[in-house]
């Protein structure tokens, strides 16, 4: 009867373990050194009009369907993903990420999942000019 009961529980643990992997836990990796220390040359708060609205046609034409058109991760393809898009409108979270994080995560994807890299060279081949552009919209327009 104990060996029934520990293998019982010990099955539990393991479909645990597997749903916990399925629903997406996920921490992004940290930029490397050298991208942590970008600064953007768009600042969301001095950018004209134009500038923005450039960035958010980019963002909605490319992100705005898994991050959702507010940035709170609901976009109409982020169901059938498993590992769910970041909720950028969150209190904080803007405000808790560095540009250059931001400019990594764009240029290169974000490894183990859907998060496709958009910088020069990619399928997406998006300048380093217009990803910059789409932070400074996300910044302007997102939860700070």
């Amino acid at each position: 009867m104990k060996l029934r009961t520990a293998l019982l529980l010990l099955g539990s643990m393991m479909l645990c373990a597997s749903q916990a992997t399925a629903s997406g836990a996920h921490k992004t990796p940290t930029a490397p050194a050298d991208f942590l220390s970008k600064v953007s040359p768009i600042k969301a708060d001095e950018a004209d009009a134009a500038v923005l609205k450039e960035g958010g046609k980019i963002y909605t034409k490319k992100c705005a369907k898994c991050h959702g058109e507010t940035g709170d991760g609901k976009g109409s393809a982020a169901g059938e993903l498993t590992i769910k898009p970041m909720d950028m409108s969150a209190p904080g979270y803007m405000a808790g990420r560095k540009d250059g994080q931001l400019f990594w995560i764009m240029m290169n994807g974000s490894p183990n999942t859907d998060m496709k890299a958009f910088g020069p060279g990619s399928e997406q081949n998006y300048s380093e000019e217009e990803i910059w552009k789409v932070i400074a919209y996300m910044r302007a327009n997102f939860t700070k």
